[in-house]
């Protein structure tokens, strides 16, 4: 009988903080002693999320020297370790490679740089690393490794990420005699991802007829969120996948009993969390290390009762706890009593309750108006007076911030509204991060808080146990007062609450409608015309058509508009969105 035992690695490594992620590595190792093999994930030393800094020879040459103190701890304690990172290479430029070593006790035995680099959605790693097929000699090959262990020998091939999505590398390593394919990767989240990626493992296995070791990053960095779901994949379809969103280690052992070839014997089906579940796990994993690794130390939001607000400090609190979270009502001359009076329900029905101030606006607003009528003789125009109040909440949003040190504002504005330039610059746009600028409205804000309503007065013990995993810390409470304000706030219509008797709907069509539209556009990625998508919804052409150009007008307000994370297959970020700011099309 022959075993390999190898512990999978699902970390969360922050960019340049090449000390601290060593460290992590380091201790998740000892961890698991009685692995063999040890499997960190791709760029695990400079961090996938780098971007610039990987052409930067100051943040290479860190590298390089990073990557050293993995070969000195496989010396000192005698470990075989499989560690992700940039490789000097062919020189084009200030490129490396995008690679990875084997170190086995202190030993450099093996290597493999990344043959296929994605150009597409959010990647950009042709602008970063050179491919393996840019490189001559023994650097241009697929090698496999030939690893004798304590309980047998066995001859392992490895590859990166990308390389697993197409079946050339994998068929070269199983030409080469690989009885075992490692897989290290940064592969991001997006919506039906997971499933996706599970079929092309599955696919690349029983093409090979060797098992698969999947080795995935998790956490966030700036707009991009790694689930993790690290997994071992057999040719009988034998799967053992790590929960989403937890950090930590699992060792998997792979037997050859009788010859036939390596086997998991142990199995652990896929975590099925509903899509709102997921959504609230990954968006606030992108919320938390945006927050924790840029040293803030807590966070202040603008609170009017409304479901996107009212969404923003339910997923604040259950991921910092209500302690760390801070509001400001600001109610308007136009603030109804109701949007006031569930705010204040909420906020002091969360958990122990959480800081929440009321600022009227009221002189503020009215005392600019007034100045605006001495200089130019008449009133503001109405967009100018809505657009008013949105900034001056900015402005006290930012002094709570600037008064307190490190406190981050959060944004409120939802995805539909971004994609339509329903908000104002500088006013309700203003933020240091925004949890929801990749969730449509109708498609998961309520769909969203529906749940998380559902969780406090039924709560399901596995999205529960999920989430305790992957923050350290439970779900909050929510006593009735709470509970109560999240329904009305469901029930409510939604409105800015600008003037008088504003609905949402007096700018933009009714959100079901308008998202339909917006998804059509936006996650088929421009595949449709618009004269395809009226057909499939069954909308006149003329109304995608003033979608479709006020989308195009608003683009100069996503390009200034705050980070968030990355959740459907395009979001509006600057990964995902190149279009100009200066454009006559449409």
């Amino acid at each position: 009988m022959r075993q390999l035992k190898f512990a999978m690695h699902q970390l969360n490594y922050t960019t340049g903080d090449f000390r601290g992620n060593f460290e992590k590595s380091r201790d998740s190792i000892f961890s698991a002693k009685d692995a063999d093999i040890h499997v960190l994930v791709e760029c695990a030393v400079a961090n996938y999320a780098a971007g610039d800094y990987l052409l930067e020879a100051d943040y290479q040459e860190a590298v390089i020297h990073w990557l050293d103190q993995y070969r000195i701890l496989s010396g000192q304690y005698g470990l075989t370790i499989v560690v992700g990172s940039p490789l000097r290479g062919k020189t084009q430029g200030r490129k490396m490679c995008n690679g990875l070593v084997v170190f086995r006790n202190g030993r450099d035995v093996h290597s493999y740089m990344k043959t296929h680099l994605p150009n597409y959605d959010v990647f950009d790693d042709v602008r970063w690393f050179e491919s393996r097929l840019d490189q001559t000699g023994t650097d241009a090959e697929a090698n496999v490794l030939m690893f004798d262990g304590p309980v047998g020998k066995a001859t392992i091939g490895f590859c990166i990420c990308e390389d697993i999505w197409f079946d050339d590398v994998t068929d070269e390593l199983r030409q080469k005699g690989a009885e075992i394919i490692v897989s290290i990767n940064s592969s991001p989240f997006a919506i039906a991802k997971g499933n996706f990626r599970r079929n092309i493992f599955a696919k690349r296995v029983a093409e090979t007829g060797v098992p698969l070791i999947y080795v995935n990053q998790v956490g966030g960095n700036d707009e991009l969120v790694w689930d993790g779901c690290s997994a071992t994949i057999d040719p009988d379809g034998t799967i053992y996948e790590m929960e989403p969103g937890k950090e930590g280690v699992e060792v998997v052992a792979l037997i050859d009993r009788d010859g036939r070839g390596f086997r998991n014997e142990a199995s652990k089906a896929p975590f099925e969390l509903t899509d709102e579940q997921e959504r609230y796990l990954i968006v606030g994993l992108g919320l938390r290390d945006y927050i924790e690794k840029n040293d803030f130390e807590d966070v202040v939001l603008g609170l009017s009762g409304g479901a996107d607000s009212l969404l923003v400090a339910a997923l604040a609190c259950d991921v910092f706890g209500p302690t760390r979270v801070n509001a400001a009502l600001m109610p308007s001359p136009y603030t109804s009593s109701g949007s006031s009076s569930r705010a204040n329900d909420f906020a002091i029905g969360v958990g122990a309750g959480f800081n929440a101030r009321t600022l009227p606006i009221t002189k503020e607003y009215e005392a600019s108006k007034a100045k605006f009528r001495d200089v130019y003789g008449r009133d503001m125009s109405g967009l100018a007076d809505e657009n008013l109040q949105a900034q001056i909440r900015g402005n006290t949003l930012s002094a709570i911030s600037n008064d307190h040190g490190r406190r981050a504002i959060l944004g409120t504005s939802n995805k539909s509204e971004i994609l339509m330039g329903y908000g104002t610059l500088y006013g309700d746009m203003r933020a240091a991060f925004n949890p929801l600028k990749d969730l449509y409205k109708a498609i998961d804000v309520f769909p969203i808080l529906e749940m998380r309503y559902k969780q406090a007065i039924d709560p399901d013990p596995l999205f529960a146990r999920i989430w305790f995993q992957a923050f350290d810390k439970p779900l909050e409470h929510y006593n009735e007062g709470a509970i109560a304000s999240m329904r009305q706030t469901m029930e409510a219509l939604p409105s800015a609450e600008l003037r008088p008797d504003q609905r949402d709907t007096d700018s933009l069509p009714p959100y079901p409608r308008l998202d339909a539209v917006l998804w059509e556009m936006e996650d088929a990625k421009e595949r449709h015309t618009d004269a395809e998508i009226a057909a499939k919804l069954g909308e006149p052409l003329e109304f995608i058509q003033m979608i479709r150009r006020q989308v195009r007008r608003s683009e100069f307000k996503r390009f200034q508009s705050p980070p968030g994370p990355k959740v459907h297959r395009k979001s509006p970020t600057t990964k995902d969105r190149r279009f100009p700011l200066t454009g006559r099309f449409r």
